[in-house]
């Protein structure tokens, strides 16, 4: 500086170097590596839900949104790396690149309301192409990229801003890695737990911007310290001062070639691992967004905690290529175990059955991920993180040996989360895959150059054992794809189908009946119920008989598609079903007879399209005359879109001027608030909403709520036929109705008709809507269900609570003025009545309430009679 003399000048030169020597404070370093974490993988759930929306939940879309973040991490690790070491000041370099993924996340929205705009022509032009997968990969991009290329700079830029001595690098970058894992599993479950479910979707990732920008002005704040800068000048930025602790030596190393597919390979290995241990957990625990954050958050903890433990390991003087090695075989000998560990842990896969608690739900599920695959995780997560030991010899600049190292992980995970997804499990399945990755970390452990000495020897000699006990006493190969549940008959699993997005079963009841199941636990419906099933399809399509065009959002058993191509429809004329799961189509053909299947797998008039029914309707700008929305299990992952009032907007948008949508609730598996929730939100979308009847089996109905785009009245049915009206009633008795006694029929159809859920608005108000940003039904009903259970015998809105709220329901919307029933004769009303009579018979012998029960059967007799003789 101009007037400074040379004496001054050195003397400041030297209190720099004084300062770079001492290094910045290691808590609030720490604390920003902590929070960065904690926003990434809170952007990285977010983006996950939005781009899902946007392209489908298919097993393909999801794979490549996913590949489209860990592409920018790599890449960003890799860039930012190569020129941190040209930075003064590394840490003013973190804040920017703070500010960068803030910047780049705002954008996001822009773009994405831009996608929205356009992503339906590219479909219509692309749709059943690979092209389409193609621009879904590039909108990805767009969309991701920018935001992940600067969070993968971050740790390479914290590296290079406070690893200041060589031998300090292995226990610093274990460190500060296992910091920023730490604040990312933390970053998962607060997400899923608190933030989402309290602030919904974009309020939370205004939070997590918020936070990026306050540990962007944190770094800014501390890079204005003398010890934040770093002399650019010098050739080699590592101030090595302690070659007493060196404890790498010359000749227990690996060459910098090897290191890049050792950290490749652990990536790989770990991310795959991540894939099966999730499709195995699927088998047991209830598929809810909490249950998968939970063994997400458990994977992500171990990783913390194996990379500190290496942190540890860094410190002592020893040889580490061969702790290397020994690590690499105590993974692999744990995932020899592993299969054991699990099916010991989750009682032979067996779903959790127990209806308990939330907080106990959530300790129980916890407890199963950490006892199941806690300790494998750990010794897995050690390998990476004590790599940068093994590298320490080449890390003459910590943030540009940081950045190849993290870029080769990282693309070692994407590559591994798709291998296994579509290669793998498909190919060998869960338990194989897992056999296939212990023998690959066990194979790593024999071929590592650690020399022949007593310890080598030992390290090799526990591998290949290990290595052979792995294909044949301790082969996982005759383990279970599921488990039996305790509360059911046992079942015999006929075939199984472990694709890349779950695992589809077609199992054989004790009585013989064939059921298809998701995951384990989630039946999709069974043979035994055929007619619940096929009248999803036939009661909408008495109602409206003019319905030509029909889509199918699910295809379940395909018994519900197929009934709609009898020959008592002769108007429809084109029927397509979306199915999200190609293995549930490939599981019904063979297993589900022909004569339930209907013509769905031959008649010209239908297409089964492997296609994520709700983004079809998006993206896609085909009408119909009908929407039918299959049965959906409510708190399973991602159905609760099923239920937005996105979802019905876009469905409306999709339905002729005559149009109707039907949405079927599954009443066993939704509590009173959950029916008031989307009752609430179809009414936002639709003009007119009416309650339909799909059976009158107490505890296990099943309701549609079909929505019109206008106020028309409802379809005149034909007149009734007085002798097969009367033909039901013989030899019945209150004692010996069953719910099966009356099967709809055109000219009855309005016996199922419950009531003008629009005329009866008033009783849902205070309901809040379902939205894809404030998603009430996927989040809350796992907690829902379990509060209502902890003080109510009748969980579901089933028997008691149903024929309850269809008493208010006609109290606000009486059947007798019911606009819905303009023009139409008195016998419809009187059928109308008369099921609802029927059904409160059937609910109240149910609860032992026989004197309710027999002046409900005296009143259904009376007004079916009535109807009958055409009064």
């Amino acid at each position: 500086m101009k007037g400074q003399s040379k004496h001054q000048r050195d003397r400041q030169q030297a209190a720099k170097k004084a300062a770079a020597r001492k290094g910045l404070p290691l808590l609030p370093i720490m604390v920003m590596m902590f929070a960065s974490g904690f926003a990434g993988l809170v952007y990285q759930v977010l983006w996950m839900k939005q781009l899902g929306l946007l392209f489908g939940n298919t097993a393909h879309a999801t794979s490549i949104t996913l590949a489209a973040f860990f592409a920018g991490l790599g890449f960003g690790s890799w860039w930012w790396g190569k020129r941190t070491s040209a930075s003064a000041n590394p840490l003013r370099l973190y804040a920017g690149l703070e500010v960068g993924i803030v910047l780049t996340a705002l954008i996001y929205f822009v773009i994405l309301k831009i996608f929205y705009g356009i992503y339906p022509h590219v479909y219509e032009s692309l749709s059943g192409t690979a092209w389409l997968l193609t621009i879904k990969f590039a909108l990805s991009l767009l969309l991701i990229f920018p935001a992940a290329f600067f969070m993968g700079g971050t740790i390479p830029a914290i590296g290079q801003a406070i690893i200041r001595q060589r031998s300090r690098f292995g226990r610093m970058s274990a460190f500060i890695y296992g910091t920023n894992t730490l604040g990312a599993a933390l970053g998962v479950s607060y997400a899923a737990f608190v933030l989402i479910p309290t602030f919904g979707f974009q309020t939370t990732y205004a939070i997590a911007i918020s936070l990026s920008a306050a540990v962007a002005g944190l770094s800014w704040w501390l890079s204005r310290r003398p010890e934040a800068a770093v002399d650019t000048t010098e050739s080699n930025h590592m101030l090595d001062e302690e070659p007493e602790s060196e404890s790498v030596s010359q000749d227990n190393s690996l060459s910098d070639r090897m290191i890049l597919p050792l950290c490749f390979f652990s990536g790989f290995s770990v991310l795959s691992l991540e894939v099966v241990w999730t499709r195995i957990f699927a088998q047991v625990h209830e598929n809810s967004v909490y249950s998968f954050a939970i063994i997400l958050t458990v994977v992500l903890i171990c990783l913390a905690l194996g990379a500190w433990i290496s942190s540890l390991l860094a410190r002592l003087k020893l040889p580490a290529l061969q702790v290397t090695a020994v690590l690499v075989v105590i993974g692999g000998a744990l995932l020899l175990l592993n299969p054991w560990m699990l099916m010991q842990v989750t009682n032979d896969l067996q779903p959790v059955h127990k209806l308990e608690s939330w907080d106990n739900y959530v300790n129980r599920i916890f407890s199963i991920g950490f006892r199941g695959i806690g300790l494998t995780v750990l010794a897995l997560g050690m390998v990476f993180p004590f790599l940068m030991k093994t590298t320490e010899q080449h890390a003459n600049q910590p943030g540009r040996t940081l950045g190849r190292i993290l870029a080769a992980n990282t693309l070692g995970a994407i590559t591994g989360a798709l291998i296994c997804g579509f290669i793998l499990l498909p190919s060998f399945g869960m338990w194989g895959s897992m056999q296939l990755l212990a023998a690959g970390y066990l194979i790593v452990g024999l071929l590592l150059p650690i020399g022949w000495k007593r310890a080598a020897i030992l390290t090799r000699s526990c591998a290949a054992v290990c290595l052979i006990l792995l294909f044949t006493l301790l082969n996982p190969a005759k383990f279970p794809t599921q488990g039996q549940h305790p509360n059911l008959k046992p079942f015999k699993v006929l075939q199984a189908w472990e694709g890349s997005d779950c695992t589809v079963t077609a199992i054989k009841n004790s009585n013989g009946h064939i059921a298809i199941k998701i995951n384990g636990a989630y039946s999709l419906g069974s043979t035994q119920v055929f007619t619940e099933q096929a009248n999803q399809s036939r009661i909408p399509l008495m109602v409206y008989p003019q319905v030509k065009s029909i889509c199918n959002i699910g295809f379940g058993t395909v018994m519900s598609a197929g009934a709609s191509l009898g020959p008592e429809f002769p108007n429809v004329n084109r029927v397509i079903s979306c199915e999200l799961t190609a293995a549930v189509v490939e599981a019904a053909k063979p297993y589900i007879p022909p004569e339930m299947t209907g013509g769905v797998f031959t008649d010209p008039r239908s297409s089964i399209l492997i296609e994520d029914g709700r983004h079809y309707l998006t993206a896609s700008n085909q009408k119909f005359d009908m929407i039918n929305a299959d049965l959906f299990l409510p708190f399973r992952r991602g159905a609760g879109s099923l239920y937005s009032l996105d979802h019905y907007q876009a469905a409306a948008e999709r339905l002729n001027p005559d149009g109707v949508f039907v949405q079927w609730l599954p009443l066993y598996q939704i509590t009173e608030t959950e029916f008031g929730v989307i009752v609430r939100t179809m009414l936002e979308a639709f003009e007119q909403v009416t309650l339909w009847r799909d059976n009158f089996t107490p505890g296990n109905e099943k309701v549609a709520l079909i929505g019109q785009r206008n106020n028309k009245p409802l379809p005149i049915p034909p007149p009734v036929e007085r002798d097969t009206m009367l033909e039901t009633l013989e030899g019945a008795s209150w004692y010996q109705a069953s719910s099966k006694m009356i099967a709809p029929s055109p000219s009855t159809i309005l016996f199922n008709y419950v009531g003008n859920l629009t005329e009866a608005r008033r009783l849902f108000d205070s309901y809040p809507i379902n939205t894809d940003d404030k998603p009430m039904i996927e989040y809350q009903t796992p907690l829902l269900f379990r509060e209502v259970a902890a003080k109510d015998k009748v969980i579901w809105m089933v028997g008691p609570k149903l024929t309850n709220m269809i008493n208010q329901i006609l109290l606000e919307s009486p059947i007798a003025i019911d606009p819905m029933l303009v023009g139409h004769p008195t016998s419809s009303r009187r059928l109308s009545i008369a099921g609802g009579a029927f059904h409160q018979s059937l609910v109240s012998k149910a609860l032992g309430e026989s004197e309710e029960s027999l002046d409900a059967w005296d009143r259904f007799q009376q007004q079916w009679r009535i109807t009958a003789d055409g009064k």
